[in-house]
């Protein structure tokens, strides 16, 4: 098993998506919000991917969670990654700002990972 995180800026065709720990290290938050600077669409989305296989002679299978949501001026602490610079839609809050209990109902880990958990106990049944 296997997991990534993006954060995809939709003004930019994705980017910095898989590369956002690159862009934040360089960047910081400021910057992350900086690269929207030219463009009005700050609209963004945050994605995980787990890919799973159940052995070696089998195709992975991949659980794809998305949350839609834009890009603001960092706020809330700064201790996770870009979670301060990501609103989520539906919500004034950025991740940073929210209680845990809150964003790991909406998160986008959360959701690949119900899928993936839902996969398991499907195929758990069946066996």
């Amino acid at each position: 098993m296997v997991e990534d995180t993006s954060l995809c800026y939709n003004a930019l065709k994705g980017l910095p998506g898989p590369y956002i720990k690159w862009f934040l290290e360089k960047l910081g938050h400021d910057g992350l919000n900086r690269m929207l600077a030219g463009f009005d669409d700050k609209t963004a989305y945050a994605q995980c991917i787990f890919a799973y296989t159940p052995g070696p002679e089998t195709e992975p299978i991949v659980f794809v969670g998305r949350t839609p949501g834009r890009i603001v001026p960092a706020r809330g602490p700064s201790d996770f990654g870009w979670d301060p610079v990501f609103e989520p839609e539906g919500f004034e809050q950025t991740y940073a700002e929210m209680e845990k209990e809150t964003k790991n109902t909406i998160s986008h880990r959360y959701r690949s990972l119900d899928l993936l958990r839902n996969y398991l106990l499907e195929h758990a049944e069946k066996s």
